[in-house]
Order: C-alpha cells, then structure tokens, then sequence
C-alpha cells in the first residue's frame, strides 16, 4: 500500500514539530546535567568496587594493615556482592514510594558507616562487613539509576543520557587505580567517600523523574519536572509529552504492581529474557574480575614493560574511553549492532589473552618480548565490553518495560548482574590457581562467543522509538 496523504492537522502538525526541531535540540542539556549528577552516584560506587585493587598486594604483604591469605582476600572482595544481591529489593520499593531521586540520595549513609569500619576496627572481619555495607548501598543507586537516565530522558536523547551509567562506572572503577598506588590505605578510604560527598551536592538540586509523579498522579508535578528538564521546548510540545507520560503510566498502573507482573503475560516475559540474556552474558564476560585482580594477576609476570600499577590505570583508561563511545553510537548505530560487535570483538580478544597466558606459563616458549599481548587484549576487551554489551543492557532496563514494572525489572537485572559477578569474583582465584590463568580467560571468551549467536538471533532493535512504540511493536514480534 502507498503512503497515506496527510490531512490538514497532521500536516500543521509535523510542521510544528520540524520547526521546533532545533530547539529540542537545545534543551537536552538540562537532561545530560540531571543525568551526569545522578551518575555521580555509579562513580562513587565504582570506586568503591575497585577499593581493593590497589591494595590488594599490600593486604597480602606481610606488612600489611590488615593481615590475610589469598582465599581471605577472595571472600573480602566479593563479599560486596552478597550486600548487592539484597539491596535490589530495597532500592525497587525505595523507587516506587520514595523517589527515584531520594533513594539514591539515602544510600550515602551506607557508606559512612562502611568508612567507619574500615578506618576504626581493621579486621578481616571488619572489612568483610564493610564490604557487604558497601553492597547494599551500592545496590540502590545501581537498581535506580536506569530508571532516572530513562525517564527523565526524551526518546532523542535517551541512549545518550543511560550511556553515562557505563562512564560513571568506569570512571569510578579508574579512581582508585590511578590515586591507589600513592595513597596509604585511610586516605584512599577518605578519597574514595569524598566521591560520595561530591554525588549528594551535585544531585540534590536536580528534579525528580516525571514519571514517578505520574505514578503519584500529580499531572502538576509532572508538568514541573518536564519544564526543567526541557529547557526553551514549546508550551505545546510539554503538554504533548505530558498527555503521553499520563498515557503510558495509567496503561500500566491498572493495578497495583507485583512481582508477578514482571512474567505475567507472553510480552514481560520475553522482555525479561531479553535483559537477562545481555546482563548475564555481559558480566559472565569476566570484567569484575579483571578490574579487581589487575594488579595482583599482572604483579605475577615478571616480563612486563611497565609495571602493573600502570596497566591496571592503562585499562582503567581504555574502559573509560569505551563507554565515552556509546553515548554518539548508542542511537546512531543502535542497541543491537552494538551488541554484535561487542560480543564478537570480546571473544577475539579473550581468545588473545588466554593464548598468551598459556604459552607463558604451560610451554617452554619464550614470549617475554611479546608481554604487552595480553595488557593489550585485556584492554580491548574492557574497550568493547564497555561501547556495546553494558550501555545496551542499561538502556534496555528503560525500554522494554512499561512504568508498572520497570522498577521490578530492574532490581532482577541487577540481581542476575550481582549473582553472576559473585561468582566471577569469589572464583577467578581458585580457577586460576587450580586449572591456570588461560584457563579463565578461556572460559570468559567462550561466554562472549556464545553470546554472540544469542544477540544476533534474539536481541531487538529500539533507537529512536517511544516507550509505547517498543511495547507495541514487543506484543506484535515486530522490534528488529
């Protein structure tokens, strides 16, 4: 069938639109300041994850402020993922009845008391439950945050605002690689909450989603947050949006929302798969792992060119740099190619590192004048893991699901992305001890390999559309 002629409101319509056009463009920098302040919260949490990283060889010493073996260190490390398997539920009810916005701005006291224990008790005890604190506090602003980036965000400007969760995460993660090595260990503590105190002043200011006003059915809230988050947008342009905010919220806010919502019908089921695929698939890939343990894993061959302190912020750097290139690829190439190519050039490299660790320490060949194989292999798959497979998966968490239960989705998410990064961080040492370094890296390729047939065959396309255009086109299998 041919094209429909537009009638005469349309047409008066699209006008308007296009001629409003380079003024929407305008206002979306009040959307990418709200969106970087509340990122200042993965920042802070990033830094945190990586707290150890620096330390972890002077833990280990026989000098050091905290006494402990390998294995202890291991339970430590990932002892913040058992806070963050629980803190999901809080952060969801938090969202829903306190605030997007105020639940991230509770989890700061978390972390002082997490300082606390750091500084004053100096246990292994002591930091086990440090750790776990830093888990649940982390866990809040980690299960929010997709929520805040994708609501507040236009549908122009939503892959570039959710690609700032990756930036924060991975400039947090570079904080204490680069500040760690000149640092002793209270004053990395102090520099790394000071990322906490610089996130409340920064947020605070900032409005809260439209969208948890319309779960509140406050149309005047709704009204107000969307005025300040777009700048110079027309009169009309603000009531349009608002009419479909109202729209989307009371499709989805019949009833009260549950956990069973999440699977209730043929469509959230398929868009839960869909997430889980990539979250699973993304932190299986073994990043946590290879943040946390650089140091001390490159610390144990002795034929590097630089030191390992600097390839750990080397990394650091490049994991930044990945997650500065989706923000323009995220909706110009879109979420899908992204997912294709990171997957397949995650495996590739993986593949590298994992040959280069065999031949070192399984064979008698001399590969000490290629030592900089496996720095660089392990940055490029910190590069592309960071450009494709976690932007995409953030912003899935804000499109596939309607108002109602994206909250819930988003604390399941953040639960298989805990539970997964659990397991790679308590048992990366015991493999590599037990089977080899190549070994790991071996099996944190054949993820990304497999992944790479799960996305093409299975992961839908949503740049540029609405949320009720990606509902409507998931209930008719009409999203590629």
């Amino acid at each position: 069938m041919g094209e429909q002629p537009a009638t005469g409101f349309q047409h008066i319509e699209y006008t308007q639109l296009n001629l409003h056009h380079g003024e929407a463009d305008h206002s979306r920098w009040k959307q990418y300041i709200a969106g970087i302040a509340a990122s200042t919260s993965i920042v802070a949490s990033g830094a945190w994850f990586c707290w150890p990283a620096p330390l972890l060889p002077r833990l280990l010493d026989q000098d050091s402020p905290v006494p402990m073996t390998p294995e202890e260190a291991s339970w430590m490390v990932s002892f913040i993922e058992v806070g963050t398997c629980i803190s999901p539920f809080l952060g969801t009810l938090m969202a829903d009845h306190l605030g997007r916005k105020n639940s991230m701005l509770l989890s700061t006291p978390l972390f002082v008391v997490s300082v606390a224990l750091i500084i004053y008790i100096r246990t292994l005890w002591s930091l086990c439950l440090a750790r776990f604190i830093q888990g649940l506090a982390m866990g809040i602003p980690y299960t929010v945050l997709p929520l805040y980036l994708g609501e507040i965000a236009s549908s122009e400007a939503r892959g570039i605002v959710s690609s700032f969760f990756m930036i924060a995460w991975s400039l947090g993660c570079l904080y204490p690689y680069c500040v760690g090595p000149y640092l002793s260990y209270n004053y990395l503590t102090y520099a790394t909450f000071l990322l906490n105190i610089v996130f409340v002043v920064s947020f605070i200011w900032q409005p809260e989603s439209p969208y948890y006003y319309a779960l509140k059915n406050k149309p005047n809230k709704v009204t107000d947050m969307l005025v300040r988050l777009r700048d110079s947008t027309p009169e009309d342009l603000i009531k349009k949006e608002v009419e479909e905010i109202q729209l989307e919220v009371r499709k989805s806010s019949d009833e009260k929302a549950s956990w069973k919502d999440v699977i209730a019908t043929p469509t959230d089921r398929k868009a839960l798969f869909l997430l889980l695929v990539v979250a699973v698939v993304s932190c299986l890939s073994g990043q946590n792992a290879m943040l946390t343990y650089s140091t001390d894993t490159f610390s144990k061959f002795s034929n590097n060119f630089i030191p390992p302190d600097f390839i750990t912020i080397a990394i650091g750097i490049v994991t930044l740099i990945g997650g500065c290139i989706s923000i323009p690829t995220s909706d110009t190439l879109g979420r899908r190619f992204l997912l294709l190519m990171s997957s397949v050039a995650c495996a590739i490299s993986l593949f590298i590192a994992s040959g280069y660790f065999y031949l070192d320490s399984n064979t008698s060949v001399d590969v000490s004048s290629y030592s900089w194989v496996a720095p660089v292999a392990i940055m490029a798959f910190n590069f592309f893991l960071n450009a494709g497979m976690h932007p995409v998966c953030v912003v899935y968490t804000s499109e596939l699901f309607p108002t109602k239960t994206r909250g819930i989705a988003s604390c399941i998410s953040s639960m298989s992305l805990t539970f997964s990064s659990l397991l790679v961080l308590k048992f990366y040492e015991s493999i590599s001890i037990a089977m080899g370094i190549y070994f790991t890296y071996l099996c944190y390729a054949l993820v990304c390999f497999i992944g790479v047939f799960l996305f093409y065959f299975l992961m839908p396309e949503t740049k540029g559309k609405t949320f009720l255009e990606i509902r409507e086109a998931l209930e008719k299998g009409q999203l590629k």
